[in-house]
């Protein structure tokens, strides 16, 4: 049994809250969107290998945000390596503080493959200077917490740690669940998903109510900022946007407030 953080570290903790490049996708620009995320209150955001470039991080930079993660996804392929063009993205990254965010795809591949694919990011990772996050994706090798948790016990790799991401967890798992999950995996997680959602029968995976801006749905995401706070969780935390179809502005708008209004009921407990 893992314990708890000690009653003086329970306290809540307002942590680096960034969006997933999804939620900016009708911001022309890189400076648009880097504009848009302060002005909001954001604290940056994460991207992926096909829109990291010089220019995407010199207007966060100007803009005073930061950029939190990649997230990579790398085909579990037996016998294949990590594609050159992920090698060459995690090269890329060489001495930027930010994780690379690991999902493997083929729910049907072996734990050997899995593992040599992740060490082989792993160790391209620690060339580079970053972290290695894996991310449970339903449908993919890395389906679940439990099973991400294993495959990074086998890759034995210090730079390798773990992420909780509510939505995924939420269309395999029974809601009542969360807490003692967070608690279980709570030491080794480096960031944190959430969203709006609704609380549906496991193994339904319904996007769009799985999937909604911050504040939205009928389930308490409260529940996980409350855990976060047990554990002693200080990370960064990330905001899903997959699918959401409103306008950035006004999505990113709506779940910010939503955001503040969590942690105001918190430390109103």
């Amino acid at each position: 049994m893992i314990a708890s953080a000690p009653a003086e570290e329970r306290q809540p903790a307002v942590r680096p809250f960034f969006v997933f490049d999804n939620g900016l996708s009708d911001v022309a620009t890189n400076a648009e969107r880097a504009a848009l995320l302060k002005e909001l209150g954001y604290d940056g955001m994460c991207i992926r290998p096909a829109n990291a470039s010089g220019e995407l991080f010199a207007a966060m930079e100007s803009a005073g945000m930061k950029v939190w993660a990649s997230y990579v996804v790398v085909p579990a392929k037996e016998d294949a390596a990590v594609p050159q063009e992920v090698a060459e993205h995690i090269r890329m990254l060489k001495g930027r503080d930010m994780k690379i965010w690991l999902s493997l795809t083929n729910e049907k591949a072996d734990d050997q493959t899995a593992v040599r694919l992740i060490r082989e990011v792993c160790d391209l990772a620690e060339a580079s200077g970053l972290e290695v996050v894996l991310y449970p994706h339903v449908g993919f090798c890395t389906d679940t917490i439990q099973k991400c948790a294993m495959l990074a016990d086998m890759a034995e790799r210090k730079n390798l740690g773990l992420s909780f991401t509510l939505c995924h967890f939420l269309a395999r798992n029974d809601g009542k669940e969360l807490e003692a999950t967070l608690r279980a995996f709570g030491p080794r997680l480096k960031l944190v998903q959430i969203n709006g959602c609704d609380e549906i029968p496991p193994g339904k995976a319904d996007w769009r109510r799985l999937i909604q801006p911050l504040g939205e749905g009928t389930f308490d995401v409260g529940r996980v900022i409350h855990c976060l706070d047990e554990i002693g969780y200080r990370g960064p935390v990330n905001l899903q946007c997959y699918q959401i179809k409103r306008p950035a502005r006004e999505h990113l708008a709506s779940s910010i407030q939503a955001w503040r209004k969590l942690h105001h009921n918190q430390k109103s407990k």
